[in-house]
């Protein structure tokens, strides 16, 4: 595993509060991987990281290409979601709107545009507003797309979250059961569940009930609580808190759902142990009504983000009896506490494979990963963000982008699981102008 921070005037000089690639982008014919960016200067931006291949042909060129810088938001960027089945790009923020981009073409841009206020000087790319989502109350926190890109789940301070409709532009429904900030959603890839976390020290599990139906009535919940946590008992036959209160100094707590649905990675756990209190605690997909099965703990600050690599890897071939999940594909997990991040593989019980320390001198915000699993990118708030290239001892799989399954209740015979043990781990513009970043040095 290599790690380098990339020196890069990303933002600004302001914090970036959010990383998500572009699964859906054509590496073949492009080379390297689209990512997008959300700062503390109100911009989108997007990115290309070049191919190991290109870094190696010329050791100068920069390791991060300048796309596009996206300009219609009126404050801070805190977060960007590619939608998982097209290029779509959905930002929300403290304006409480939700922009949904779109790439256009030159040509397209010059006959159907006539001002170019948003053009800045250096694009590579041109993106447009497709929809602006409009509704919320406050700030929003975080965003999720629904695995066919028709809906989009947001998070926000107003203590709710929000099913929007993205070919409408229009709410569906709210879910008003937190009783503080909501600050993070997940959707289930499979289309069935939908999760919250919230610093009312819970996470709660919506259970997707609209089914398949492209059509959303008006006034008809398409989703309902199924299950709320907040603790769990104790072998001294007390109550133990889960979740860390709203003293945690982060604004967020980004869970996150595998690849193929089984496990959900919470963020912000909190635990009573020797080898530390901050905890990842995982859920199982068939026992999202009981305790969590793993806790990924060892831990020296509270953990912020989770997210799963995009893919499944080739199993190792030998007998894997220390595996998370029985009869599961091999995944690679990233666990971003305040200042480190954490990759654990769920063929490894026990342990973390790579454990990335003292990389900013701010507070990590968000992970990402290209669609491979070959590199992981890390932002923070001091306004820098790092790229991890990890060697896998094997390839990743096509990556999985079926019709959402039908609804199914959970199953009667959970999956077999195995209980990690605990493990140590070392140690928010004012001018219109827009410049392309300035080149500092190269990675």
């Amino acid at each position: 595993m290599r790690v380098k921070t990339v020196q890069i005037n990303w933002h600004d000089k302001q914090p970036i509060f959010s990383v998500d690639f572009d699964h859906n982008y054509d590496n073949a014919q492009h080379g390297g991987w689209r990512f997008a960016t959300g700062g503390g200067d109100n911009n989108v931006r997007m990115w290309r990281l070049r191919s190991p291949a290109e870094r190696e042909a010329d050791p100068n060129v920069p390791a991060v290409e300048f796309l596009a810088s996206l300009n219609r938001h009126t404050a801070p960027v805190n977060v960007v979601r590619f939608s998982p089945c097209s290029s779509r790009l959905a930002s929300a923020g403290d304006d409480g709107v939700i922009i949904i981009w779109r790439q256009v073409d030159d040509a397209h841009n010059q006959a159907g545009r006539t001002d170019q206020l948003d053009d800045v000087a250096g694009d590579v790319e041109t993106w447009r507003p497709a929809a602006m989502l409009r509704g919320s109350l406050a700030d929003i926190c975080d965003l999720a797309w629904s695995p066919d890109g028709a809906f989009v789940v947001s998070a926000s301070v107003d203590n709710t979250a929000r099913i929007w409709d993205a070919r409408d532009a229009r709410c569906v429904q709210v879910l008003a059961d937190h009783s503080h900030y909501v600050q993070c959603v997940a959707w289930d890839p499979r289309g069935e569940f939908i999760a919250t976390q919230g610093s009312d020290r819970s996470l709660r599990v919506y259970r997707w009930v609209a089914g398949a139906a492209r059509e959303v009535r008006t006034g008809v919940d398409v989703a309902k609580l199924a299950a709320s946590h907040y603790s769990m008992p104790t072998s001294e036959g007390r109550r133990q808190r889960l979740f860390h209160d709203d003293n945690l100094v982060s604004f967020f707590r980004r869970p996150s759902v595998s690849p193929d649905g089984r496990l959900l990675a919470t963020a912000a756990g909190v635990q009573r142990a020797a080898n530390g209190r901050n905890v990842c605690y995982v859920w199982a997909r068939d026992q999202l009504r009981s305790e969590p099965v793993l806790r990924l703990g060892g831990l020296a600050k509270p953990v912020v983000a989770t997210r799963w690599a995009p893919c499944e890897f080739e199993a190792r071939g030998e007998t894997c009896g220390d595996a998370w999940v029985a009869s599961a594909p091999r995944m690679m997990l990233a666990v971003a506490s305040q200042s480190a991040v954490s990759v654990y593989d769920t063929e490894v019980a026990g342990r973390a494979v790579g454990v990335m320390d003292g990389l900013h001198y701010a507070a990590i915000t968000d992970l990402a990963w290209t669609s491979d699993g070959s590199h992981l990118l890390i932002v923070s708030i001091d306004g820098f963000a790092s790229v991890a290239s990890l060697d896998h001892s094997a390839r990743a799989l096509p990556l999985r982008r079926a019709a959402p399954l039908p609804e199914t209740q959970p199953s009667a015979q959970p999956e077999p699981t195995v209980a990690i043990p605990a493990q140590s781990v070392p140690n928010k513009s004012g001018s219109r102008k827009r410049l392309a970043p300035t080149l500092l040095s190269t990675l």
